[in-house]
């Protein structure tokens, strides 16, 4: 499957940002845009205008080929996800993430001033219902673990703000939402982790109301038939013009 023509199969202002020759191909896209549909419903707001396919992880075209969805980003998260266009280059990239021989970087803007300028957060999470929602929260569970360095903090407006990047080691649910929060430093927007009247106050001063956190790159090395090709994407886009505007 030629990586163009998937061009006019992607909707809500999704673009493609790179790809290879065995059909691994990086994505970028706005917050609001679901990595999957979840349901009819909401296929108008999926990445990719074709139905899917839970159990295949994969999207179906009209003339029965796959597009293999390979991460996921939570809707309010934007920025660079991984499809693959055939089973193959799926399989052995899908491999790459269950050995960590994946580097991602995210970018944040949290509440306040971090401790120190860089470190690593780890704690046990476990799922949860709410009746509604599968949630995470801190305690015995899957082991989680992220690093982090401080690009900047500042005061606007009486407003004490930081800008992270974020670096999972591990992939839990949620896992930068909740170490954020755990660590002082609860990112903007987050109605489920974060800080809610601080969001409140946010919205109020910057007029402003998305969710803070943004998939900013992405490399990787996976193997195919014995040989193995390196890959990498990064986004188009980064906070600096919103950071701009909220220090004046």
């Amino acid at each position: 499957m030629d990586p163009s023509s998937i061009l006019p199969l992607l909707q809500g202002g999704v673009s493609l940002i790179g790809c290879d020759k065995n059909g691994l191909v990086a994505l970028e896209k706005p917050c609001g845009i679901l990595s999957h549909p979840n349901g009819r419903s909401s296929c108008d707001r999926a990445l990719i205008a074709c139905p899917y396919s839970g159990s295949e992880g994969a999207y179906v075209c009209e003339n029965g080929s796959k597009i293999f969805l390979l991460n996921r980003l939570d809707s309010p998260v934007s920025g660079v996800l991984l499809i693959g266009l055939s089973r193959t280059v799926a399989d052995a990239v899908k491999f790459a993430f269950k050995c960590r021989n994946v580097f991602k970087r995210y970018v944040a803007l949290s509440k306040g001033f971090p401790r120190s300028k860089s470190g690593m957060w780890s704690c046990g999470l476990r799922k949860f219902s709410d009746g509604k929602s599968i949630k995470m929260s801190a305690g015995p569970g899957m082991f989680a673990r992220t690093r982090y360095e401080t690009v900047t903090s500042f005061r606007s407006r009486g407003v004490t703000l930081s800008a992270l990047n974020l670096f999972p080691i591990t992939g839990r649910t949620h896992q930068l939402r909740i170490h954020c929060a755990m660590n002082g430093l609860p990112i903007i927007g987050d109605e489920t982790y974060g800080d809610s009247q601080f969001n409140r106050t946010f919205r109020e001063i910057f007029k402003n109301d998305r969710l803070f956190l943004h998939s900013a790159e992405i490399s990787l090395t996976y193997a195919i038939g014995g040989c193995k090709f390196n890959f990498q994407a990064a986004s188009c886009e980064d906070f600096s013009e919103s950071l701009e505007c909220f220090r004046r």
